[in-house]
């Protein structure tokens, strides 16, 4: 049993805060949440001054190192476009950016940066990594034995696609091949084939035909074929760049989220990323149609598909989706992830609620409690689970305990507002997955947390800067 100050119970409906509560709960179930409970427990976890609230869902999580775009060297990615001589090049002779045990190294960095993030579902990506169709089955395997060896809920995937990206003198060009498509997809079923279910029903699986613009029509009708058959989730990231809405156009004569309804791609279990580029952005609007057309929008809201929302990732860059409270009010399904490091999910429902209103010029267009329920009830909805993102009787005992006694968080009237403006993951004391505490007093029992950042540190190094290069000794070498 914990006794928290403050516990975020659900009614079957929605989140209701009890104060000075319980949750009371048996192996991986909860059994009980209300003001007290009067049966024998086996153990009373004091958390006086603490909130006790559902684990949060990262609905977009990288599972491999990016702290920095990579650099694959010779391949285009780092500094000049690839042309079309080295892509084909990299289909040829594939090559990966992390393997072995830089690969293992980055993996048990970020599930520990997760889980210490709050995020007790991860719903894992990874940056796609290789210069072909599919990175290598190592990637995805690793993911899952990492998750398992850590007790990490997850759903992981083996991502693919069937075009690959070069530039020539016409600008940005597309290279198809449909048949390593299908060998892609046919190595992802297998992938899922495998590991669906496995770790006790911790791992579980999905596809990812990584980006829109580097998949055809052909590939996402299979996608979506297979993905129904197996009831199983699609995630893809989708409308994140202007020069793939603009592709979208010149390809297809509609915008990206148009297309994909039209080919029934959307639904209930399919979860497009990002978004940012939509007939009712003013940025990218459609020919032929006018200044904020709420179309694209509507299609999602009526198929029940999921934005998968990840404010801080691009907010360093700039951009920020418009808007969060525009796909809210027509009816879309959001939960939020955190992409890249650092995989904070306060952090992350802090961004979504700030942009959201500044995107709206308006101090009440995105509350905490909104971004609370994306980052809890949204996710789980997303991935087709009414045992995730909430504490009830019957739900998976994945719980959060995060202390609101420091100074800067000290102000609970609301500890919900408390928590999304004042907290950081530093601040989450107890992380429980499946009913197993997996972070106690806010570290990993038996890890070395300390040596595995210096690890993670030195691929991190490599990746941008290259093997065996020194660190940077002033400002203008680090741009340089």
């Amino acid at each position: 049993m914990i006794e928290g100050s403050f516990v975020v119970g659900f009614d079957g409906v929605e989140h209701r805060l009890i104060r000075d509560g319980v949750v009371v709960y048996e192996d991986d179930t909860v059994i009980h949440v209300g003001k007290s409970y009067d049966s024998g427990v086996d153990e009373t976890i004091d958390a006086k001054g603490k909130l006790v609230c559902p684990g949060f869902i990262n609905i977009h999580a990288l599972t491999s190192i990016c702290i920095t775009h990579f650099r694959i060297d010779g391949v285009g990615t780092g500094g000049s476009p690839a042309t079309r001589r080295e892509m084909l090049d990299g289909l040829r002779h594939p090559r990966s950016y992390l393997k072995g045990e830089d690969l293992r190294t980055s993996a048990y960095y970020c599930f520990t940066e997760l889980l210490k993030g709050g995020a007790t579902t991860i719903v894992e990506i990874t940056a796609f990594g290789s210069t072909a169709f599919q990175p290598p089955i190592e990637q995805p395997e690793t993911f899952a034995r990492v998750a398992r060896e850590i007790g990490a809920r997850a759903y992981i995937s083996h991502p693919y696609t069937d075009a690959k990206a070069y530039h020539d003198e016409g600008g940005r060009q597309y290279h198809f091949d449909e048949r390593a498509g299908r060998r892609a997809l046919r190595d992802a079923l297998e992938f899922c084939e495998r590991y669906e279910g496995s770790s006790e029903d911790r791992i579980r699986t999905m596809l990812f035909p990584y980006m829109f613009d580097a998949c055809s029509e052909g590939l996402l009708r299979e996608t979506k074929r297979e993905a129904l058959e197996r009831d199983i989730p699609i995630h893809m990231h989708a409308s994140q760049y202007l020069p793939e809405y603009y592709e979208s156009l010149r390809r297809y004569g509609k915008t990206p989220v148009h297309f994909l309804h039209d080919i029934g791609f959307l639904g209930p279990k399919t979860i497009l990323t990002h978004v940012l580029y939509t007939s009712l952005n003013p940025v990218s609007p459609a020919p032929n149609t006018a200044l904020r057309d709420p179309r694209d929008i509507e299609y999602m809201a009526s198929t029940g598909t999921t934005l998968g929302h990840t404010p801080m990732v691009w907010g360093r860059v700039g951009i920020m989706l418009d808007s969060y409270a525009k796909y809210r009010d027509a009816g879309v399904n959001i939960a939020i992830g955190t992409d890249a490091h650092p995989m904070d999910m306060i952090m992350e429902m802090r961004h979504a609620a700030v942009l959201g209103k500044v995107a709206e010029r308006h101090r009440a267009a995105v509350t905490a409690r909104d971004v609370f329920n994306a980052a809890t009830l949204g996710g789980a909805k997303a991935l087709g689970r009414d045992d995730l993102g909430r504490l009830a009787p019957g739900a998976k005992a994945d719980i959060l305990v995060v202390d609101l006694t420091g100074l800067h968080v000290a102000l609970t009237h609301d500890p919900i507002k408390s928590l999304v403006y004042f907290c950081s993951q530093r601040d989450i004391d107890t992380v429980i997955v499946d009913g197993k505490k997996l972070v106690e007093g806010g570290r990993v029992p038996g890890l070395d947390e300390e040596e595995l950042a210096m690890q993670a540190d030195e691929v991190n190094r490599w990746l941008v800067l290259g093997r065996g290069v020194k660190y940077p000794q002033s400002f203008r070498e680090l741009e340089e």
